[in-house]
């Protein structure tokens, strides 16, 4: 009796137990990416999921690289400056000089600033000089005053030679704002101004360096806004590669924004030494830069034939400011790193914003982790045979 009873409940141990094994093949601890769930979809069934699955190869980096190359190069605003010509509006203040008629001539002295010792162009974008009057000057350029200066004062003086400059630039501004070092207004002079200088006249994008307090700059990202629309500048590609297509000519009222880098991220996780979120810094970040960052992957746990980088297609667009935007269609990109040699092309597959790196972990590591998690169910069978014996 007691040798049927240990039989019948050997019997249903082994049954529990086989059907926990099949449940935990199910349910493995951890994240998984199965890809015959990939491979193996319907087209319909792939279109709705809009996500490639795409091993990382020579012919991949070859094709990215020529993608980048192919980018067009063309300004979506003007950038020549030949054609730049400075207009006096109203609130700059000009200095008129009237050579042999120093009582036409308001003397600077050596302790008066050029603001108070020039002439004001009013709000209603005139001003008023002796024998002239008042003169409509908003508009013109330095030569045209000049010249108008000269007709009008010929009247009472006998060729008269004037000279006419700007003294202080105040009608004209663009505004800098986020990651520079001096954000705020900056003033449009007779010497053109494009996005780069209007940078550097802010004190230059602020860094890590120095301050740990301040983020580093997103140089790719920089928003330009003009008559309400928005346009995205890629600073990096003026600095790094000499591309002076988006280092567009500025016009008064330009908002220029130079955002964070925070928004930069690429995310390592699974089988790696230290899983973080990693800054791209200068926008250039490799594979293997990202796996080097957080320690290498774990050899002990890591399946290296089975890297992930999961690519969501999320990009910034121009309209959106730092808000990101589905523009390309979701892929997951395979690295098969069993053998070394497959880290030159981790080396030269290039990341994204927002890319997340994944690495699987190994099979019979992933069966040590099921078979720890049922040890105590196990455990707790093998004591109730025991007690049944006795």
């Amino acid at each position: 009796m007691l040798m049927g009873s240990l039989s019948i409940s050997n019997k249903v141990a082994m049954m529990l137990l086989a059907s926990m094994l099949l449940v935990s093949c199910s349910t493995v601890p951890g994240m998984q990416i199965h890809e015959s769930g990939l491979n193996e979809r319907s087209v319909e069934e792939v279109e709705a999921a809009k996500v490639d699955l795409l091993p990382i190869t020579a012919a991949l980096v070859i094709q990215q690289m020529n993608a980048e190359s192919a980018k067009p190069d063309m300004p979506l605003l003007p950038v020549d400056d030949s054609s730049y010509v400075y207009r006096i509006k109203a609130q700059d203040i000009l200095q008129i000089t009237v050579w042999d008629h120093p009582e036409l001539t308001i003397p600077e002295g050596q302790f008066r600033a050029a603001a108070d010792s020039g002439t004001l162009v009013h709000t209603d974008g005139t001003i008023f000089y002796p024998y002239v009057g008042v003169l409509e000057v908003s508009g013109l350029t330095l030569p045209e005053i000049r010249a108008r200066l000269t007709k009008r004062l010929a009247e009472y003086i006998e060729k008269p030679q004037l000279e006419v400059r700007v003294a202080v630039f105040r009608s004209q501004k663009v505004y800098v704002t986020g990651e520079v070092m001096k954000p705020g207004e900056v003033p449009l002079t007779d010497k053109p101004m494009h996005v780069l200088d209007a940078v550097n006249a802010a004190g230059g994008v602020t860094s890590l360096k120095g301050d740990q307090n301040r983020v580093e700059a997103d140089l790719q990202h920089v928003q330009l806004t003009r008559d309400g629309k928005s346009y995205l500048v890629d600073l990096m590609s003026v600095l790094k590669d000499g591309s002076v297509a988006q280092n567009y000519l500025l016009q008064d009222g330009d908002l220029l924004h130079v955002p964070d880098n925070l928004s930069n991220k690429v995310f390592v996780l699974g089988e790696v030494k230290s899983p973080k979120a990693l800054l791209i810094h200068k926008g250039y970040m490799t594979l293997a830069e990202a796996l080097g960052n957080v320690g290498g992957v774990d050899m002990t746990s890591a399946n290296s034939s089975r890297i992930y980088v999961i690519r969501s297609g999320a990009e910034t667009g121009p309209a959106q400011g730092r808000e990101f935007v589905f523009s390309a269609k979701p892929a997951i990109y395979k690295l098969d790193a069993s053998s070394p040699d497959a880290l030159i092309l981790a080396d030269q597959f290039r990341m994204k914003p927002r890319d997340v790196v994944f690495v699987s972990t190994a099979p019979v590591v992933v069966w040590g982790r099921v078979m720890n998690q049922l040890q105590s169910t196990i455990q707790a069978i093998y004591l109730g045979r025991i007690a049944n014996i006795y």
